[in-house]
């Protein structure tokens, strides 16, 4: 059993995998039950680090959508000159800022 004042570190994709492997080997119907034992073990401490991280993130997520801990940007006007057409009317780039549909919706 791992030293419990020092937690292995995994990324949460490694976790994962391992998490998966753990639970294909305990539907195995020749585990020992030492092995049994051992692999729920693991399989529990996995699983409460990976969905403490998801939390986490979670948290991180709702702030995010709140509009806190954001990058800060200000938006400013372009620096070429707009385009004239031949009837007198001003290209602003409006359009291509809004995509090929026109759809002026921000996506989120």
């Amino acid at each position: 059993m791992a030293d419990s004042a020092q937690p292995e570190q995994v990324t949460f994709e490694q976790g994962y995998e391992q998490l998966k492997t753990i639970v294909s080997e305990l539907d195995r119907p020749d585990i020992s039950v030492h092995d049994m034992f051992e692999g729920f073990r693991r399989g529990k401490g996995l699983e409460k680090a990976l969905r403490g991280y998801l939390e986490e993130r979670e948290g991180e997520l709702t702030e995010i959508a709140d509009g806190k801990n954001v990058p800060e940007f200000e938006v400013v006007a372009p620096t070429e000159s707009p385009a004239s057409h031949e009837d007198g009317t001003v290209d602003r780039g409006i359009r291509a800022a809004r995509g090929a549909s026109g759809d002026d919706d921000i996506p989120f």
